[in-house]
């Protein structure tokens, strides 16, 4: 073997060896830079004060980071609706945190794209047109799902996060705030979501309930959508439709009796004439009872964690009595046809 040979060999075996250390310390310094461009953020969010069913566990939840540099929202999943870990750059944000998923719900979707516009809606409304008075109403034809959520404010990413963060910060809808330091190090934001979504419990008084096969009522004064930031409304009511059931006959009378049902609604204008209108197929098949319900009241029940139904009392005038058809007895079921044709109103999050 030839000195030269040695020569250009030992030669090569260097420059390998330096291009092995410039390709680390690159790979070193774009960790670090990648390292110092995001912090992450531990969060936590206690359902127990959400009112929601024990179901809804299953479906998740939703963050989201709203840059008020105006830039575009940060989405977050979380698989594990208690808790999971993002990543952040620095910025100052206003978050929302919500069951389930933009697309999970079946009667909800979602508008607007920024903190303040985030807006829950009906998904299935339909826009009817009375038959006597040729005036349109728009009918929302099935309950909202249950939607619950918290917020946060003006939270500050820095670049002194970037290693060990000592606060913790709480959701605005938490009982309490205080800072603590978590035993990783992290900076944690915790949230106690509340329901948005109400609960109406619905019973109807009805003379004559043995003629009744099927029903459907429709309530006015219904909140159109609800502000996901802070809780309210919109202005812009709607009708909402519900079908009753589970008759049960008065003690000692085989004739009258209540139907009732629970269902959900975004929200109750109570300034609003809250009308309450019955249709009712009768047990001959045949004839159909229509009417104003009267002596409709409507009443808060809060049971203490943030869940409040409302309890809504009416009662109908005398339904007429009819032969059964082919002689059976009630019959009562829940299937009414609808009325109209459904307008899917989606629209897509930006």
């Amino acid at each position: 073997m030839s000195d030269k040979w040695l020569i250009t060999s030992n030669g090569q075996l260097l420059f390998f060896c330096l291009l092995c250390v410039s390709i680390l310390l690159v790979s070193c310094e774009r960790r670090d830079l990648t390292y110092y461009e995001v912090s992450e953020i531990t969060l936590t969010a206690d359902w127990n004060d959400s009112g929601l069913d024990d179901k809804e566990q299953k479906y998740g939840a939703t963050a989201v980071f709203y840059p008020r540099n105006g830039g575009e929202p940060k989405i977050f999943m979380m698989g594990d609706r208690s808790g999971d870990a993002v990543r952040l750059p620095m910025g100052v944000y206003d978050i929302i945190v919500f069951n389930r998923s933009f697309n999970d719900f079946s009667n909800i979707a979602f508008r607007g794209n920024s903190y303040e516009t985030l807006e829950a809606y009906a998904r299935k409304v339909e826009t009817r047109v009375d038959k006597k008075t040729r005036v349109e109403t728009r009918t929302i034809i099935s309950s909202p799902d249950e939607l619950a959520a918290a917020t946060l404010e003006g939270f500050t990413v820095t670049e002194d996060m970037l290693g060990n963060y000592s606060q913790t910060t709480y959701g605005r809808t938490a009982p309490s705030r205080s800072s603590e330091e978590t035993p990783d190090g992290l900076y944690h934001l915790h949230f106690v979501p509340k329901k948005l979504t109400r609960e109406v419990s619905a019973v109807l008084h009805i003379e004559g309930l043995n003629n009744i096969r099927s029903a459907t009522c429709r309530l006015g004064g219904v909140a159109e959508s609800i502000f996901l930031a802070t809780g309210k409304t919109s202005a812009n009511t709607v009708t909402q439709e519900f079908t009753p059931s589970n008759p049960e006959f008065s003690p000692g009378s085989p004739f009258n009796g209540t139907l009732s049902c629970e269902f959900e609604i975004f929200g109750l204008n109570v300034i609003d004439n809250n009308n309450l209108h019955l249709d009712a197929l009768l047990v001959d098949g045949k004839t159909e009872f229509e009417g104003d319900c009267t002596n409709v009241k409507i009443t808060e029940n809060d049971d203490g964690t943030g869940s409040i139904t409302l309890i809504l009392e009416a009662s109908t005038e005398k339904v007429p009595d009819v032969k059964p058809e082919g002689g059976a007895g009630s019959g009562f079921d829940v299937d009414v046809d609808g009325w109209g044709n459904e307008i899917n109103t989606d629209i897509p999050i930006n």
